[in-house]
């Protein structure tokens, strides 16, 4: 499958020092997101070229030619979507490559209740103040200054250490769903890159939950969308998962139990490789869970525009994937009307790696026989590969690794 090209970007020296740039998202109903921006090294390209009119009067046939422009290719912008209960901060490897060596200008983001986009994130509100109105941030710039800390916190509260480490968790009480996620967040950081960069192509990369919200979304945000990634988009209806009796037991009969009794779930302190989650978005993921079509079991009202979503999707699970590891071409089964490949690779067999898992594609271990073959192929050139072209890729890399 090969999707329209936007044009390949030159090569780019990274920049071993860079820092990216914290941002804040609006969501549509004003709850503020944390984000992070990372940009590319060299110029940002924004604005197309402008149009050159002909001034050919016929005497000369080469004097009234058009030819072709030497600009630079839009730069384009990559929106990271993470999986459930889990941070932005997991990407960074992997937006520092698509940033530094790709090129592109990357956003990643925490929806509301994960990671820093709590209710209680006093700084977000601060830097919001800061950065309305103003102008790109460099790529070296440092960070907005944090908010000055309130009285309290300098002359002390009378608190004991004890008192103060049992602070109330922000989760509590929280209300939030994963629906808010897919309606509310995900247009919000559409809507923040379609505000700064309007003519730009943009490149999607949905990672498990990631990319079961965002054919849910209205075509209006994804109107510059040029490609999707999905990176073990896997269903979690629990008689398709690996281990379908834990899955059971742990969104219906554990988990609920834990839910009511903290009022958020506790994701930190029961398994410790995921976020605390709020109470509702964990009801979501559950009841979701119950259906045989997952999310559209759960929200039957989002088929419309899954059946409307009309973006080239190239999604990738593997084999050894830890939740499920038959499920995401059923995924993809609910998307019907684009442009689509779904790859299944085993790890051992065409990578000769020891696991990728639902998580290890984020790796930097990964970075040789997936991101520089397969990522580099699917957004620079629009081609993606099948499984025995990201084989051949692997071993090609592993004989120069050699070498």
């Amino acid at each position: 499958m090969t999707s329209p090209k936007s044009g390949t970007s030159p090569k780019k020296s990274p920049n071993s020092n860079y820092r990216p740039q914290p941002i804040v998202v609006t969501a549509l109903d004003g709850f503020l997101l944390s984000g992070t921006l990372y940009l590319p090294p060299g110029p940002i390209v924004t604005s197309p070229p402008p149009a050159v009119a002909s001034t050919n009067n016929g005497s000369n046939l080469s004097e009234g030619a058009t030819h072709k422009q030497q600009v630079d290719p839009l730069t384009k912008v990559v929106i990271i979507s993470s999986a459930t209960a889990t941070i932005q901060d997991f990407y960074y490897k992997f937006a520092i490559y698509l940033s530094q060596e790709l090129g592109m200008i990357v956003l990643t983001y925490d929806s509301r209740g994960v990671g820093r986009s709590m209710p209680d994130n006093e700084e977000l509100p601060f830097m919001k103040a800061a950065t309305d109105n103003g102008t790109l941030p460099p790529s070296d710039s440092s960070s907005p200054p944090l908010p000055p800390k309130s009285s309290n916190m300098s002359m002390g509260t009378g608190k004991s250490k004890k008192q103060e480490g049992k602070k109330k968790n922000p989760l509590i009480g929280f209300e939030a769903t994963i629906v808010d996620w897919a309606l509310k967040d995900l247009p919000g950081v559409f809507s923040y890159v379609l505000s700064r960069f309007p003519h730009n192509p943009t490149l999607y990369v949905g990672h498990s939950v990631g990319g079961h919200l965002l054919p849910a979304i209205d075509a209006y945000y994804t109107r510059n969308l040029e490609r999707c990634l999905f990176i073990s988009v896997t269903s979690a209806y629990w008689r398709t998962m690996n281990s379908p009796l834990f899955t059971y037991w742990f969104f219906f009969i554990a988990s609920p139990i834990i839910n009511s009794r903290y009022g958020y779930y506790p994701g930190k302190a029961f398994w410790g490789s995921m976020e605390d989650l709020p109470k509702g978005c964990f009801d979501t993921w559950s009841n979701w869970a119950s259906f045989k079509n997952y999310m559209l079991g759960g929200n039957p009202e989002w088929k419309p525009n899954f059946d409307l979503f009309n973006v080239p999707l190239y999604s990738l699970y593997f084999s050894d994937d830890e939740l499920s590891t038959t499920s995401s071409p059923k995924i993809m089964d609910f998307i019907p009307n684009t442009l689509r490949r779904c790859v299944g690779i085993n790890p051992v067999e065409d990578l000769n790696m020891k696991k990728v898992g639902h998580m290890g594609f984020f790796f930097n271990a990964c970075k040789e026989k997936l991101w520089k073959t397969v990522v580099h192929a699917w957004f620079v050139d629009g081609h993606a590969l099948d499984r025995n072209a990201i084989k051949e890729q692997a071993t090609l890399k592993s004989s120069f690794a050699r070498l």
